[in-house]
């Protein structure tokens, strides 16, 4: 006799991680981890390294494993654990598609039936852009409005997330405030305890913000989320595949992942063939392709519910909604391509902030400013030489920690406007855009493995794995 323990929703937007040898289930991976046993999955591994997160229903971790959408989790009277597989519910949408106009109503409706569901101050963490915009509009009290916002420039108040959330306040009349990022890193420790292997360590911002928005609030809020919302509007867009190899394009890593050439590992990439082999035809539909890139990301990506919930916030969003998703994905292509349709809306409504001329900047370096604050501590060759390449593990700490990364950022700003700069520069032999790139790409790297490091320690018991 089988005993459901678990069922997926149409993304799993809720992980459950479970252990085929131990026969436990948790949604912390670290529960499901057997330590004392540890042993490195090669072609988890290795997907985790190119992806950046855990695929496929395969961490790093053998024997540990997580339910994909869609399906059931069962344990037997042995205690032994299987999953079924159901049908894809987005099957029963592809053909289903409505106007513009019902569109809006359906996330009004969507929208008005939680807020009436909850009491308090409803918080919404609000970047300006086209989801959070819609969230800020379609709540019905305006009064009961706390929208948080952090900026990503040199100087955070310029930052076009904070100039546009601002401006929306002002013509909603809701209460609005900036929250400055910066220390992050300083809570690298917290975010492993959350997610451990099964993603790269790069959400902490996150926690920054939350931990400074709870004094601000009366706690245990209600949270609207913009989650996934740009990837069914129409900002997301997969190229289309030619082969297995291709089908890394589903990460939408934006570069924050690392690379298995450096793995001591070599696999058959089984798990890609084999998805390929099965999805190849359904792949060639766009809808289908955006919809299988957030099921594969949603295991970084559900950090956006998961963090706000640590810290007692009742987090929802009407884009989990897969009639509100697939209601968006099914409008013409010209449509939402750069998202015409909600643009026209905005420019409607006196919310088209693009069209304002607003002075922001767009400008992106708090990953730089938070290295300047608080540079990372170097990886551990020593651990990590077992599964990786340790001249790759030294070229990251060579390059992840540069002076006065943040110093650098406003000089090339200069640098790309100063002729005579570039020259100089260019004569004398000193380059500056690929010790920038250098950087990055080393930060990045450094993010995936960090996590990885962390679970060789508690195995070994070697160090102190609070950095």
């Amino acid at each position: 006799m089988k005993k459901k323990l678990f069922q997926t929703d149409w993304l799993a937007s809720e992980t459950v991680f479970y252990n085929v040898k131990t026969s436990k289930v948790s949604s912390c991976i670290h529960d499901v981890i057997d330590y004392s046993n540890l042993e490195i999955d090669p072609e988890g591994f290795n997907n985790y390294l190119n992806f950046g997160y855990s695929i496929l229903e395969r961490t790093p971790i053998k024997h540990v494993k997580f339910v994909p959408h869609s399906s059931r989790l069962y344990i037997d009277e042995h205690g032994t654990l299987s999953v079924e597989y159901l049908e894809d519910p987005i099957d029963g949408w592809l053909d289903k598609h409505y106007s513009e106009s019902e569109i809006f109503e359906l996330i009004q409706s969507k929208i008005t039936e939680w807020e009436t569901s909850h009491n308090g101050e409803i918080i919404i963490p609000t970047s300006g852009g086209y989801d959070s915009r819609l969230l800020n509009y379609f709540i019905k009290d305006k009064s009961r409005i706390r929208s948080f916002t952090y900026g990503i420039s040199h100087n955070q108040h310029d930052s076009f997330e904070v100039v546009y959330a601002k401006r929306l306040s002002e013509i909603l009349g809701t209460q609005w405030e900036q929250i400055t990022l910066g220390n992050f890193h300083n809570y690298l420790e917290d975010w492993d305890c959350l997610f451990g292997p099964s993603t790269h360590a790069h959400g902490m911002y996150h926690i920054e913000f939350y931990s400074k928005i709870l004094p601000l609030v009366r706690g245990n809020n209600p949270l609207l989320s913009g989650i996934i919302g740009d990837a069914w509007a129409g900002s997301v867009s997969i190229s289309l595949m030619e082969n297995w190899e291709k089908v890394v394009l589903l990460g939408y890593s934006h570069g924050i992942n690392s690379d298995s050439t450096h793995s001591k590992f070599k696999t058959p990439n089984n798990d890609l063939k084999n998805y390929w082999e099965k999805n190849e035809n359904r792949l060639k539909d766009e809808r289908i392709r955006i919809i299988e890139s957030m099921r594969f990301k949603i295991r970084l990506l559900s950090y956006l519910m998961i963090i706000p919930r640590q810290f007692g916030f009742k987090p929802w969003s009407p884009f989990l909604d897969i009639e509100v998703a697939m209601a968006m994905l099914n409008l013409p292509s010209e449509r939402r391509k750069n998202r015409v349709w909600m643009r026209e809306f905005y420019e409607q409504h006196g919310l088209n902030f693009e069209s304002m001329n607003l002075k922001a900047s767009r400008q992106n370096v708090l990953d730089l400013y938070a290295l300047s604050k608080n540079p990372v501590t170097p990886l551990d060759i020593s651990i990590l030489q077992e599964v990786i390449d340790p001249d790759y593990i030294s070229w990251i700490n060579e390059n992840v920690n540069q002076d006065n990364p943040h110093l650098k950022e406003s000089f090339h700003s200069i640098y790309k406007k100063n002729k005579f700069i570039q020259i100089l520069l260019n004569l004398t032999g000193i380059k500056t855009r690929n010790n920038h790139s250098n950087q990055l790409n080393a930060y990045s790297a450094y993010l995936v493995i960090l996590p990885i490091e962390r679970i060789l320690k508690k195995r070994t018991n070697r160090g102190d794995t609070s950095r």
